[in-house]
This record gives structure tokens, C-alpha cells and sequence, in this order.
């Protein structure tokens, strides 16, 4: 009972929970990789901004390397079909985009911040209102839209309302030649002439294209295709003279616009004669002297109808056809002079990846693109995170990486939109990198630079050359695809495109795991088929490659493996001078074979010693790779159970446990009889159930051999005085076992001895040995899925420098699926217990630590190591140094730096959880991974940061912070340029649910912006043009309240606060209260997120009962521009979010003011 009371009275003190606000805080920052699910592209040539848009209703913005923006459509029916981008708008030079969507929906997106927030919305009706088309005017004012009826509507972008005329189809068809009497079907391609704004080119789906007069709104020009062949688009030259009109029976041919005539070669088919697929884009430029035509499709539709392809011809006879493995999206290409239309680079949207080609070389090399990568052009089959590389493995692995990239083209990136902000502490950040390592199902293993926002591929490390035989290799070798002639005359000139190449020849070479050392870089990579691959980045020495095998069931008579085989390695290259294998500067010294050749479930490396363990479902293995001699081998198979596949035949409970179990069936039974209802609920059902206490009657993972962690570690393992090499393994039935090596002396690195104890030194033998020292049992016999030993500070002993033992006590932390547990060293004695199943029902699926660390006062830390109830001194280290990468607590000039480490897991319900060490309290409590997402749970990994990584989808990356300290997110803006219009108010549309989507949004981001510090400039142009609408206002405040607010009941806030400054607001953002309950969630989530709050589906919530002093004149940079907008002298109000405000005075009065919000009626056509 004292020891409940002890536990659980104690409360987290008012200095502890300042300083986890300080410390801790979740949120999603940047994304990685390729958008999934892609469905339509638009590049601004003004802007040099380029977007994409998804079925899931994302929507991408990239400019410069380090300008990303992101927006999310919402439901609107609640069908996720409705959320696929059809279409999406540049409004040209503006910074904003149109985007349809499945459900005939336009919406303007604004960008604010790093954010795309949709401003407008307009919804078509009507069957024959399905858009078609769209094309916005070069006067950046008016927006054309092609129906599939057949009618032209002219919207205007400043109004945001439908204008008249509109241009009907019969009223077309009455000025078109007598020869053409179809209906001209649904409006395929609109082109505005750049030389003559007036007139629009408009084409239609079957065979009519007319120019038609803006002025005057009559045809002036019509063109007729021979055959009335379907259409499909236009692409009109920079001077508006001519045109290329592109059909869907794979025909296109180039049009005067001065002249109705058809051109000669008006049924050129590229690949002709049989019947040829569709021509889905097509693109006009010239290289030199020479045209060139870029189209996408095309292709003879019996022989090569299922290829993927995208052909560049050149009138000097250069052909090429890119052959893709996944479907095209579409593309567009970029000029190095608009008007001279000298083509640059042909940048294309495929269904798995994006490429990009330089159009200025006859040859067409590949540009690699700096961010877009497709992190999944082999199934990604596991990931490692290795954090805080130095900068010396950092380089040798980049020296590597450049060898891969000689056949890239160096011409310069052309997408160069938005701007970066001047970011001087950048040079002050740490040189530790974080590289993320994907390993892929065809033996690959992708090293990935994911230190700042680009996911940046610096290396590809094969493994596939080292297996097989050596006939298949030289067949492979010989066979290059780029240079490999066409067998056929007839045959287009294909050549293989993309890196995306889902197929593997043989499922064994897929990567289980991977292991790299962060100071020496030691490569490690464990197959399927358990093969584990040693390879190092020193380029200097290369050696032959080395073989070794080790059986683990040597010793098992009766064992039978009823696998794949092992894989093997290539015969030429164990040969004394055979040519070492792989890439110049990378060395693979050996290939470790584990018997029986079952996958590879966990490994650990220990460079410094040579060590490598790796474990299956049969046993470890324990391996030096600087002599390449086996070390040890320990099989975990229950004798009784030689298959390895189930689980153990002998169960065996002690006689208090079936004494128990026995008691608690007869209580249950007569608690039943007694109260038939079942309406009380039992002693056994009140209880939470504790499964740790209960021997499991079947295994979870129906395989209780299987070893799931290794851990080397430098700990006290056989007395208190001195540390020794110590591997600890821990297999699916909660066996944990700790080995005691013996190096020799010089791969101890220094063994450490106190200087009370100095001269005793063990004599180490000459070859490295193991022996078992200890065994852990865990009683709930659940799977471990981490181990890791601490020290005092509690900083694991394995990030340590070299020679560093940290300071004693060490404790290790055993986490098993269901709970953690900490003990002693080297006595083993338990000292605390996490019991996450039993309280939660959740299961621990990841470990990691990770440090946390931030700026204090000096009063704060002295209040803390004074006596603040509840604090973890023991998990703190404080450091007077400054840097550059800590966030300040207090912004005070006596403040110091405070470092704390902790304990951070992951859990089976896509939580993620930040735990004091050794005590094991909560800080922080996070949803994360949807719990659906089973994917992007077990694909989930940690920095030492405090930062994760994982796969939101097969091709994309979410990247997470959750230490206040270390976060990564795009900070490139796009500035904008304001709508010019006066009469904003009066033609603003809003109607019901869709009102926070209509209203205008310019208004309530740019205080959110300036609160943050992250403003574009722009927006002060925004600030400047409105003021005139704002009423008058008194200290800043606007005394205009009213009650006639439509949301008023949905959305509010409430807070009680005190008084605030702008240093305040921002120091202590994170501490605030706030709900909103908006029937357009994720448009609320965009509006909010520049204010760096959390926002969970329909809930933001934020504390700010921390804040001292408000102080209103210091918030008059923050006043509402328009008469939508209330404040009062405690509190500030953003229009079209917050319609409702109750608060407290200091005094204790209660005061509550509601906002006025504008209501139009929406346009309907």
C-alpha cells in the first residue's frame, strides 16, 4: 500500500510541467518522397512553381530546393472518390491555383506561410456542367471553362463569380462552314493567344477547333480536322501564330492560325501505319536550329499498346522514346527563352516517380531531380535510421554516391520558385547528419540524406552482384538497354526510362536488416535468406571478398528445414585475385552465411570490436569480421520442438499459479450464480487484465525461438568496479540472455578501470570468446522487442564516444511487447515497471532514446534542483555552452541550457509515448500513426533527435517532431500577389457549410503570420490594401459586437488568460486552450497550422494558463482588417474561425463576446 501511495501521489510539479511544455511538443512537419496516387500536374512559367495533385486530394507545391508547400481537399459528400484532383490552374505570376476535384468543385488556393489554404470554392451543378477544361487569362483576371456540354464560361478570378457571355456550343455551330454538322462534343483544350489576349483558340472533341473573338463574341476563324477525328488538346507557340492539334487516333499536326486551311501532312501518324493509341500532351520547342515535338502516347496500339512512353523528335532526324514502367500522368517542358522557345528540360509525372530529361542534348540524358525521389523504385522491405553520422563517413559515402551520378546531366534545375529565408544559425548546427537507410526487395539498400526538408539520395549499395551465378552476371552485364538497337526498322526507338522497377528476380536477396555504424561507417545488411552482407566505406585497401557459414542446429540430429535454400555467392569472386565487387571507395569484405537459411530478424554491430550478432528464428550468431572467424552460436529451439514453427510442446505452471487460477474460476462462477444480470462486475472483470502475470498459453508470433533484439554494450556485468564487453539477446518468449566477451587488448578500446581499482586488469586471451553470464526470464513470456543499457544521466551506453563508459550507476531497460523494466547492473534487480497492456491495452512495438533539450531561467533550474516534486534530476545534464539549435525557454540572457534524456516508444495503436528515465512517467502522449496503418507502424524509426520518420504510404515519408528543439520543416515561402478588387465585400460568396471555405482568407492568415514571425512580405501589401474596410477601432480594438453569427453555436474558444505580449504569444504558444468544431476540418487545420498549434481532426487544442500579462497595444500589428473581425481588451478574434469568445477577467468577472461573420449567397449556374 506505501509503495501505491508512494507512486501515484505524487504529482509533476508547476516548474516540471513548465519545462515539458518547453521540452515536448508533437507535431508533423515535412514529407518526404513521392505523392502517392498522383493525378494531375501544372507548372507556372512565370512563378517557376510547379504542383501536383492527388486521388487522395493532396495538393503539392514545389519551387527551389526547399520551397514546399502542402494542402488537403475535405469531403464533401463523405466519398473519398470525391477528393481526386482532376485539374489543376496556375493563376500565372500570382503565387494562387485552381484546382477540380472529382466532385465539380473550384477552389482558389492561397499560399500563407508554408501552407496552401483554399480561400474560395465554387460548385458546379448539373450533368452537363461537368468541367472539362480550364484556362486562365495572361491578365491573371478571368478563368475559362470548358464544360463537357460544350459551353465556355467566363469566371471572374477577382469576384470570384460566373460573367457574362457565356459562349454556348449552337451558338458556335451557327458560324462554322455548312460541311461541319456534328455536335462538337465537350470542350477538350482552351488556349488564350499570347500575341492577341482577345481571341481564344477552343477545341472540341470531335474534330472542331474555332478562334473566337472576345470582343466582338463571334467565330472568327474556324478549323475543321479531315475525318472528324477525335481531339484531344492544343499547344499554341509563344507568338500565337501557329499551332499543333493532336488527336486521339495518334495524329497531330501543326495549323496556321491566319489560315482555315488544313495543312498538308494534316493525318501524320508518328508511328503509323496500323492504328496507334491516343497522343495524350503534346509540347513545341527548339534545339538549335532544329524544331522538336515532345509528345506523350502515340504508340501503334497492337504491338507496343501497353508501353508507357513519352517520344522526343527532332526534324534532324534524332528520335527518341522513353520507355516508363508505370503509367504516364502527364508532363510539361521548360525554356530557356519563352519567346525563342529553346527547349531546357522535360520534366514528367509518372504514376511512381517523377523524371526529369535534358531537352537541350540530342541524347536526352537524365536530370536527377533535388527532391520528388522515389524512395519505392524497389518494394522498401525494411528501414534504419542512422543518427548523428560524422562528417567524415558523411563524405566518404558522398564520394561514392558521385560515381552513380556521371550519367546525369548538369544542367541547372529550372523550377526556382519562392523564396528561403536567410538562415544564419545554419552554420552553427552540429555536423551530425541523419541518413536514412531504406533496404528494398531486390538486395538494395538506398542511403538517404534526410537532414534538413530534402530527402536527398546520395548512395545505392548493391547487394545482388555478390549472389548467383557467374553466366547469368556476364549476360546481364553485357546487355546495356540505352544502347541496345531496335530489332525491328519498324520498331520505335525505345529506350528504358525511370528508376521505378517493381519486380525482383529472386525473393531471397530482399533486406531484413540493416546495421551502420555512425563514427567508423560499418555496413551491415542481413537478407531473407540469411545472408549478411559486411561492407565497409574505406576505399583505400580492397580486398578479396570472404565466405563463412554457420550452422546453428549443427547439434540437432532430428532438425529438417523445410525453406527456400541459401544463396550463393558467386565462384569467381572468392577466387585469391578475383576483381573486388561493388562500387569504387566501398569495400564488401564478406558474406556471413546463417544455417538453417532463415531470415535475418535482428542484428547489432560493434565496429570498434570487429563484432557483428545476428539472430533468426533458430539462434544467434556471433561473428568477428576483422579475422572473419565465427565467434559463437547459440540455438534457442526448445529441444522437444525441432520444426522451429510452433510453439513449445511442455508447458509447465507452478502449483501457486494453478492454485490461483482455480480460486479466481470458483469466485467467478459463484459471483455469477448470485447475480444472474451480470450487472456487478466481478473482482477478476474489475480488474485490468494483466496478462504480464499469466504464462501464455500460445505464443503471439507462434515462434517463441525467435530471437527479436541483440545489444552490444560496455557495461558492469560481473562486478561494480569495472565494465566489460557484453552482447545481450532476447528472443519472442521473453529469454533474455547476457553474454560476457573477452577481447583482446586491442580491440577493448581501453577497457575502463576506476582509479580505486586500477590495477586490476583481466588478462584477455588472444582470440575473441563469449560466454554466458546471465539469464533473464521474464514471467510474462512476452516478446522483447528492446533492450537498452543507461547510464546515470540517462544517455545509453551505446551512443557514448569510444573510451566513455558515462556515469555509473548503469541500469538496463528490458521493453517487452507489453511492458518496460528496469534493472540494476550488474545485480539485475528490478527497480521499475511500465505496464503498458495491462493499463492501456496497447502493445510497445519500437524503442528509442532520444535527448530533449531547450533554454531555462536560472530561477526555473534552481527551483527544479532545489526540491520540484516529481522532477527527473537523475535524466538531466546541464550545459552552460550556447548553440544555435536549442530553442529558448525564456529568452532572457541568464538562461541556460537544460538537456534531458528520454525514453521515447512506439506503440501497435500508432501512439507515440516520451517516458522520464529511470523513472518511467510520462511526458508526452501523442496520436501519430493512424492504427490502420499497419505499414507505417512497423516502418516507423527514431533520431536521437527526437524526431521519426515513417511511410505514410508505399512511396511516401511523414516526418515528426516531437522535441521542441530539433525541428525540420519547410520554411520557403511564395509571396503573393493581392487581388486587386474594391468590391471584395459586396461579391464575396459564401453559402452554409461551405462558408469558411468561401470566405476570404487574405485576412485572418496574415495576423497568424506575423504572430508566428514567419509573414511573407507580401502580406503587409494585404494589411495595407484593406485597412480601408476596417471599422474604427479604439486601442486596436474593434467595438463592432454582434450576435448574428450563423456558426456561432460550432465553432469557439475559451481561454482565461491574462495580460499578453507578442514575445509572450509567441514563447507560450503551445500552452493554449483552444476548440473548434468547423464543418471544414481540414480547411481549419490549414488556417491554423501557421500558428503552430495541434490540430486532430475536428479539435485544436492548446493551454494558456501559463501567460502572465496581456498588454493590447502591443497586439496592434495583430487588428482585424475587415468588419468581420472582433476583439475586446482580453482577447483577439480571427475572422471565419472564431465566432464565439468566453473568458475570464483577472478579477474574477465573466465576460463573454460574440463575432459578426458576413453571410452571401453562393453563385449558382
Amino acid at each position: 500500500m506505501l509503495k501505491f501511495i508512494r507512486g501515484k501521489g505524487q504529482q509533476p510539479s508547476a516548474e516540471r510541467q513548465r519545462l515539458q511544455k518547453d521540452l515536448f511538443a508533437y507535431r508533423k512537419t515535412a514529407q518526404h518522397g513521392f505523392p502517392h496516387k498522383p493525378s494531375a500536374l501544372a507548372y507556372d512559367p512565370i512563378s517557376k512553381l510547379m504542383a501536383i495533385g492527388t486521388q487522395t486530394g493532396a495538393i503539392k507545391v514545389f519551387g527551389q530546393p526547399g520551397v514546399e508547400l502542402y494542402a488537403q481537399h475535405t469531403l464533401v459528400n463523405n466519398t473519398a472518390a470525391e477528393l481526386n484532383v482532376q485539374l489543376l490552374e496556375w493563376v500565372y505570376g500570382t503565387g494562387r491555383i485552381l484546382s477540380l476535384t472529382a466532385a465539380n468543385q473550384l477552389i482558389l488556393w492561397e499560399p500563407v506561410g508554408t501552407t496552401l489554404v483554399a480561400i474560395k470554392t465554387l460548385p458546379f451543378d448539373g450533368k452537363l456542367k461537368k468541367v472539362s477544361s480550364l484556362c486562365c487569362s495572361l491578365n491573371k483576371d478571368l478563368l475559362w471553362i470548358g464544360t463537357e456540354g460544350g459551353n465556355i464560361y467566363q469566371f471572374d478570378l477577382k469576384s470570384f463569380t460566373i460573367r457574362e457571355p457565356v459562349i454556348y456550343h449552337d451558338v458556335v455551330l451557327e458560324q462554322v462552314p455548312p460541311t461541319y454538322k456534328l455536335n462538337p462534343g465537350a470542350i477538350e483544350s482552351i488556349r488564350q493567344l499570347p500575341n492577341a489576349l482577345n481571341k481564344l483558340l477552343i477545341a472540341y472533341n470531335r474534330g472542331l477547333c474555332v478562334l473566337w473573338d472576345l470582343d466582338t463574341s463571334s467565330v472568327e476563324r474556324a478549323f475543321i480536322a479531315p475525318g472528324h477525328g477525335q481531339s484531344v488538346g492544343l499547344y499554341v507557340n509563344s507568338t500565337g501564330t501557329e499551332f499543333n492539334w493532336y488527336h486521339a487516333d495518334g495524329s497531330y499536326a501543326t495549323w496556321n492560325i491566319s489560315s482555315g486551311e488544313p495543312p498538308q501532312n494534316v493525318n501524320y501518324v508518328p508511328y503509323g501505319p496500323d492504328p496507334c493509341k491516343s497522343i495524350n500532351r503534346l509540347f513545341k520547342g527548339k534545339r538549335g536550329a532544329n524544331d522538336v515535338i515532345v509528345f506523350s502516347g502515340g504508340m501503334p496500339r497492337s504491338a507496343y499498346g501497353d508501353h508507357n512512353c513519352i517520344s522526343v523528335h527532332a526534324t534532324d532526324g534524332e528520335k527518341v522514346c522513353l520507355d516508363f514502367t508505370s503509367k504516364v500522368i502527364d508532363f510539361f517542358v521548360t525554356y530557356k527563352d519563352e519567346e525563342a522557345e529553346n527547349l531546357q528540360v522535360l520534366i514528367v509525372l509518372l504514376e511512381e516517380e517523377l523524371c526529369a530529361y535534358d531537352l537541350s542534348d540530342p541524347k536526352v540524358p537524365s536530370v536527377k531531380a533535388p527532391y520528388l525521389h522515389s524512395v519505392h523504385a524497389s518494394a522498401v522491405t525494411c528501414n534504419y535510421l542512422a543518427s548523428q553520422v560524422t562528417q567524415e563517413v558523411y563524405e566518404k559515402i558522398l564520394l561514392v554516391g558521385d560515381q552513380q551520378d556521371v550519367d546525369y546531366s548538369s544542367i541547372d534545375w529550372p523550377i526556382t520558385g519562392g523564396t528561403l529565408p536567410e538562415d544564419p544559425s545554419d552554420e552553427d548546427v552540429p555536423t551530425g547528419h541523419e541518413i536514412l537507410l531504406t533496404g528494398h526487395e531486390d538486395g538494395s539498400v538506398k542511403f538517404w540524406d534526410c537532414t534538413g526538408v530534402l530527402l536527398k539520395p546520395i548512395y545505392n549499395f548493391k547487394t545482388a552482384p555478390i549472389f548467383g551465378n557467374d553466366q547469368e552476371h556476364e549476360h546481364d552485364q553485357h546487355q546495356d538497354p540505352q544502347e541496345a538497337e531496335p530489332i525491328d526498322e519498324d520498331e520505335p526507338p525505345f529506350r528504358k526510362a525511370g528508376l521505378f522497377d517493381p519486380y525482383s528476380d529472386d525473393p531471397r536477396l530482399a533486406v531484413k536488416k540493416i546495421s551502420l555504424c555512425p563514427k567508423t561507417g560499418q555496413l551491415i545488411v542481413g537478407g531473407t535468406a540469411g545472408q549478411i552482407v559486411i561492407a565497409d566505406f574505406d576505399g583505400e585497401s580492397a580486398k578479396t571478398l570472404k565466405y563463412s557459414s554457420m550452422n546453428l542446429v549443427s547439434d540437432r540430429d532430428g532438425f529438417v528445414w523445410k525453406g527456400h535454400d541459401q544463396l550463393n555467392v558467386r565462384p569467381n569472386l572468392l577466387e585469391e585475385n578475383a576483381t573486388p565487387v561493388g562500387d569504387n571507395g566501398v569495400n564488401i569484405t564478406g558474406v556471413l552465411q546463417v544455417l538453417p537459411p532463415a531470415s535475418i530478424t535482428c542484428m547489432a554491430l560493434a565496429a570498434d570490436w570487429g563484432l557483428v550478432s545476428g539472430g533468426t528464428a533458430h539462434g544467434l550468431v556471433l561473428f568477428d569480421f576483422k579475422n572473419f572467424v565465427p565467434v559463437f552460436h547459440r540455438c534457442t529451439l526448445n529441444p522437444n520442438d525441432l520444426t522451429g514453427a510452433g510453439e513449445q510442446l511442455s508447458r509447465r505452471k507452478s502449483f501457486k499459479k494453478s492454485l490461483r487460477e482455480s480460486f479466481r474460476k470458483l469466485r467467478k462462477g459463484r459471483s455469477t450464480r448470485t447475480n444472474p444480470s451480470n450487472q456487478v462486475p466481478t473482482t477478476l472483470e474489475a480488474r485490468p487484465v494483466e496478462r504480464q502475470i499469466e504464462a501464455r498459453s500460445t505464443n503471439d508470433d507462434g515462434l517463441g525461438s525467435m530471437v527479436r533484439c541483440l545489444l552490444f554494450a560496455k557495461t558492469y556485468i560481473t562486478n561494480v568496479n569495472i565494465t566489460s564487453p557484453t552482447l545481450w539477446s532476447a528472443t519472442n518468449s521473453s529469454t533474455v540472455s547476457v553474454f560476457l566477451l573477452h577481447l583482446p587488448p586491442a580491440q577493448t578500446a581501453a577497457t575502463a578501470v576506476p582509479p580505486a581499482s586500477g590495477n586490476v586488469t583481466p588478462q584477455a586471451p588472444r582470440r575473441i570468446s563469449a560466454q554466458l553470464a546471465k539469464e533473464i526470464q521474464l514471467k510474462h513470456r512476452a516478446p522483447v522487442v528492446g533492450i537498452s543499457i543507461f547510464d546515470q544521466t540517462g544517455c545509453p551506453v551505446e551512443q557514448l564516444n569510444a573510451g566513455e563508459n558515462g556515469s555509473p550507476p548503469h541500469r538496463v531497460l528490458i521493453a517487452s511487447e507489453e511492458q518496460f523494466k528496469v534493472f540494476s547492473l550488474p545485480q539485475l534487480k528490478p527497480i521499475n515497471k511500465y505496464k503498458l497492456t495491462a493499463n492501456e491495452g496497447a502493445r510497445i512495438r519500437r524503442i528509442h532514446f532520444g535527448s530533449f533539450s531547450c533554454r531555462v531561467s536560472q530561477e526555473l533550474l534552481q527551483s527544479l534542483h532545489g526540491g520540484g516534486g516529481g522532477s527527473p534530476n537523475k535524466s538531466i545534464t546541464r550545459s552552460h555552452g550556447e548553440e544555435a539549435n536549442t530553442s529558448s525557454a525564456s529568452g532572457g540572457n541568464g538562461s541556460e541550457l537544460y538537456q534531458e534524456m528520454a525514453l521515447i516508444c512506439l506503440t501497435n495503436m500508432g501512439d507515440i509515448m516520451v517516458l522520464s528515465v529511470p523513472e518511467l512517467k510520462r511526458q508526452l502522449n501523442a496520436a501519430a500513426v493512424r492504427r490502420e496503418d499497419i505499414n507505417g507502424i512497423s516502418s516507423l524509426c527514431f533520431t536521437n533527435g527526437g524526431e521519426a520518420l515513417y511511410m505514410m504510404s508505399s512511396s511516401e515519408l511523414q516526418r515528426i517532431a516531437l522535441a521542441t528543439s530539433k525541428v525540420v520543416q519547410p520554411t520557403g515561402i511564395v509571396e503573393v500577389e493581392p487581388l486587386e478588387t474594391s468590391d471584395n465585400e459586396s461579391t464575396l460568396q459564401a453559402n452554409g457549410e461551405d462558408e469558411d471555405e468561401t470566405d476570404d482568407k487574405e485576412e485572418d492568415e496574415a495576423p497568424a503570420a506575423a504572430v508566428t514571425g514567419t509573414e511573407p512580405p507580401i502580406a503587409k501589401q494585404r494589411i495595407a490594401q484593406t485597412d480601408e474596410r476596417v471599422p474604427p477601432t479604439v486601442n486596436g480594438i474593434n467595438n463592432n459586437n454582434s450576435t448574428n453569427s450563423p456558426n456561432r453555436a460550432n465553432e469557439t474558444i475559451t481561454s482565461s488568460i491574462g495580460d499578453i505580449t507578442v514575445d509572450s504569444v509567441r514563447d507560450h504558444l503551445n500552452t493554449t486552450t483552444t476548440t473548434l468544431c468547423s464543418t471544414t476540418t481540414e480547411e481549419t487545420v490549414g488556417r491554423l497550422s501557421v500558428l503552430s498549434t495541434q490540430t486532430n481532426q475536428t479539435i485544436t487544442s492548446v493551454n494558456m494558463k501559463d501567460i502572465p500579462d496581456f498588454n493590447m497595444p502591443n497586439l496592434m500589428d495583430l487588428a482585424p482588417k475587415c468588419n468581420t473581425t472582433e476583439t475586446n481588451t482580453s482577447s483577439v478574434v480571427i475572422k471565419s474561425i472564431i465566432t464565439n469568445i468566453s473568458h475570464e477577467k483577472t478579477n474574477g468577472e465573466s465576460e463573454s463576446v460574440t463575432t459578426k461573420t458576413t453571410t452571401h449567397e453562393e453563385s449558382q449556374f
